[in-house]
């Protein structure tokens, strides 16, 4: 295998340097954990972007009111007590004494009152939470009150969410920034603090440890439980490629990858230093998304045909690199999880699909432009699939190669084609995220601005997830999620392509690495 040394060789150097330098107390030297994720996000603000990196840097710096733990239950985090009144409709929290911002000022309640406002205007499960709420006040420095309209079972879910955007709290001043406008400060309360003065955006995000940070006492679990800064300092790398990322890793010039593709796996010898393990039983879901807006695709008998056209194991061979790595799922809220169902899924036939597609009228001349994100193998190995199958129904189709930053932001432009618009697109989310019919993003069918790129609308579907809300037990939302997936591939909302997991890797000398569906940093040291 080609080395490439010139990254590798400079870097060494200049993270020797920084080892190198004392802080504190006389002869004490800096510990750093160096992290690549497989991209390196240019957008910090955590309520703003559903990047992973923004996510996991998130948890780092931010906290929530509530977490979950790995059996899906919300438990309280900055919150110390809470209270439900007896009709369901009053929540009160209050918050766990002398929590501080990285700039030194205490966390009031009014802070957390206008983060979860900010936060809700952005997410799909905080705008149903919304629906539901009469009031949301700060009643003294300490406490939260929300008042329902009518019994909504689900809010400490909603503030408990482990995926992005995450309900992450703020200072007031800087949670009343509009939810369409990216915050122009980084603070939180977490246990690290960004070092804007050593902030390179796309090639390294710095944090260090908070000091005046509280964890808590409980065993961590996911996002739940007590977080420890063990390392004095997280930095983040953009490396350029799978390889140049994995030879780092071996060479001892970074402690952590976020994905390691399946074809590198055999370098993790018994004499590498370092090893390969999936951290996420869970894993990822594969998806392709339609835009709603443009043509063909606002013609719901054309999605339909693209969802009879895909072959879910041509997908699952490919995504994660190695298809022991992979399934062919295509339950909506994914396999394995609560709310998993076969109910509604089309057969493929190539046939049927043909059929719709004449009888829609198509216009085959014009060709499909696909946004294409070559800087992550899994999401590039998806479209190289779609592109065939859409060759093979008669389309032409034009791959707009783009990184994932670049994909980011043009998947946002709702105009035709020739205003720099889209037809389809991929992309992955956790299967937690993609698990519930509300935190779910690519359910919510509004139209735009309040659906995620792709725009759909669908009045029944928003009616069914608003039913799934106010269920009175758990049974009853099971059966009205098996609904919402029926309903989801009837309007094809968006396709499941596969369920896969992507091994994580790193150095041997770490210990305390975190079993979860988001990368959890804190509580990593090194022996």
């Amino acid at each position: 295998m080609t080395v490439r040394r010139s990254w590798t060789l400079a870097a060494a150097a200049a993270m020797a340097l920084s080892i190198a330098v004392p802080f504190g107390a006389a002869g004490q030297t800096q510990s750093t954990l160096r992290v690549v994720p497989e991209t390196l996000s240019r957008v910090l603000d955590p309520h703003f972007t559903t990047s992973f990196t923004t996510r996991d840097l998130g948890y780092l710096i931010y906290d929530t009111l509530f977490a979950m733990n790995d059996k899906f239950e919300p438990q309280p985090q900055m919150v110390d007590r809470y209270t439900v009144s007896p009709d369901k409709l009053t929540y009160t929290f209050v918050l766990r004494p002398g929590l501080k911002w990285h700039d030194g000022q205490p966390v009031t309640a009014a802070d957390c009152v206008a983060s979860i406002r900010r936060w809700a205007s952005r997410d799909s499960m905080g705008q149903t939470m919304a629906k539901f709420m009469t009031s949301l006040e700060a009643t003294d420095a300490g406490t939260i009150k929300m008042v329902l309209r009518e019994p909504y079972g689900l809010v400490l879910d909603s503030l408990g969410k482990i995926g992005a955007p995450v309900p992450f709290m703020m200072p007031e001043r800087i949670a009343k920034t509009p939810g369409s406008e990216q915050v122009k400060e980084i603070v939180g309360s977490g246990p690290y603090r960004f070092r804007a003065d050593q902030h390179e955006p796309g090639v390294k995000i710095v944090l260090e440890k908070f000091t005046d940070y509280k964890p808590r006492s409980e065993s961590p679990s996911w996002a739940s439980g007590g977080k420890i800064a063990k390392m004095d300092k997280v930095e983040m790398l953009g490396l350029p490629d799978a390889q140049t990322q994995v030879s780092a890793l071996i060479n001892g010039e970074v402690d952590y990858l976020e994905r390691v593709p399946a074809d590198l796996l055999p370098l993790f010898t018994a004499k590498a230093g370092a090893k390969a393990e999936v951290v996420s039983k869970y894993g990822f879901q594969a998806i392709m998304r339609m835009n709603h807006l443009q043509p063909p695709f606002d013609n719901v008998k054309v999605r339909q045909a693209i969802a009879k056209a895909i072959d879910r194991t041509m997908y699952a061979a490919v995504v994660a690199g190695d298809p022991q790595f992979a399934t062919d799922c295509a339950a909506i809220f994914g396999c394995g999880m609560p709310y998993e169902s076969k109910d509604g899924i089309p057969a493929r036939d190539v046939a049927g699909a043909k059929a719709l597609l004449k009888e829609a009228n198509v216009d085959m001349s014009k060709p499909l432009v696909m946004l294409h994100v070559a800087n992550a193998p899994g999401i590039a190995a998806l479209g190289n699939v779609t592109r065939q199958v859409l060759v093979d129904l008669g389309f032409k189709v034009d791959m707009v190669s783009m990184d994932f930053q670049t994909f980011a932001t043009r998947r946002l432009n709702t105009g035709p084609v020739a205003q720099g618009g889209w037809n389809l697109a991929h992309t992955t989310n956790s299967v937690p995220d993609q698990g519930n019919p509300l935190s779910n993003p690519f359910l919510v069918a509004s139209g735009p601005p309040a659906a995620a790129w792709g725009w759909p609308t669908d009045p029944k579907t928003d009616e069914l997830r608003l039913k799934f809300a106010t269920a009175a037990d758990e049974a009853s939302r099971k059966a009205i999620a098996t609904e919402i997936q029926v309903r989801a591939y009837e309007q094809v909302l968006y396709l499941p392509l596969s369920q896969f997991t992507t091994p994580s890797a790193w150095r041997d000398n770490l210990d305390g690495v975190l079993k979860s569906p988001v990368m959890l940093l804190y509580n990593i040291e090194k022996k």
